[in-house]
């Protein structure tokens, strides 16, 4: 990448892999945009508000950016990328970052996170035609620096702190209720998830449960299966978003220690418990 970067969010629209926001290593709330169009990185529009600990996902092929901490003030504002240009969009119900931000069924779903009150328990879901949140039935075990992914329509987030969790939580938008999948093999916060085309979800990277170590697992999950692989993240990292491009899932940027370790590192890897990493 362009630069060392930490914290941020990922999303992928319009052909294009975008990584937004996030914490350089003075620990800065920066609003840069990397756009990587398979070949080169260039800057993109910056984000209104310098933000760390967004949460990003793509919905009828445009980039939203939610939440976050602005040099320590806790953000609700939601962004929507038109062009070359970002649109504000109606604010999130509560103020977090270091949430999932997942888009399911034609509807954004913001679960978990924290603010300077602590974990936010309430699930909200984002209405793009009424440009409105509504607030749903919270998350079961309220925690921050979850992964967001989708899994068979439902809106997921898998680890999290405080404590450390391997737990995977499920919102069926049509039933209205949770559900789990099967734990984690290792629990880990701040570690990056997504699902392929095929329903396949990866996850991989984070912290351990003491939040001294980095977490290298590379984790697959099937409907109805449990988590499997024997591979290793090749460059272990916490502080990123997984986002889907070209077929692979890419972690760009992302702290190599805990605290304030930012690298400018990428790498992704295919859909399949036998697929590793590559530059």
């Amino acid at each position: 990448m362009p630069a060392p970067i930490e914290e941020t969010g990922a999303a992928t629209a319009a052909g294009r892999l975008y990584v937004m926001g996030g914490f350089n290593a003075a620990g800065v709330s920066l609003a840069s945009v990397y756009v990587f169009d398979g070949n080169t990185w260039a800057a993109g529009p910056p984000l209104p508000l310098a933000v760390d600990h967004p949460s990003a996902a793509t919905l009828d092929d445009h980039v939203y950016v939610a939440g976050g901490h602005s040099y320590g003030r806790d953000s609700a504002r939601l962004f929507r990328l038109d062009s070359d240009h970002w649109t504000e969009l109606a604010s999130m119900h509560f103020a977090r970052g270091g949430h999932g931000l997942v888009a399911a069924q034609g509807r954004l779903y913001a679960i978990g996170g924290n603010n300077s009150r602590g974990n936010v328990g309430p699930l909200e879901a984002y209405d793009p035609g009424s440009n409105t949140w509504s607030v749903l039935t919270a998350l079961p075990a309220a925690r921050n620096h979850v992964s967001g992914f989708v899994a068979n329509g439902a809106a997921c987030v898998a680890g999290g702190r405080s404590p450390t969790t391997g737990r995977v939580d499920c919102f069926d938008p049509a039933s209205g209720a949770w559900s789990r999948l099967p734990d984690l093999p290792l629990p880990t916060s701040g570690g990056g998830a997504t699902s392929f085309v095929s329903g396949d979800v990866v996850m991989t990277g984070g912290q351990d449960a003491s939040e001294t170590g980095i977490v290298d697992q590379l984790v697959f999950y099937s409907q109805g299966g449990a988590w499997t692989g024997s591979e290793k993240m090749m460059s272990p990292r916490h502080g990123f978003e997984l986002a889907t491009f070209e077929g692979r899932a890419w972690a760009c940027g992302g702290g190599s220690a805990p605290g304030l370790h930012p690298v400018a590192t990428c790498t992704s890897v295919g859909d399949g418990p036998a697929a590793s990493l590559n530059n």
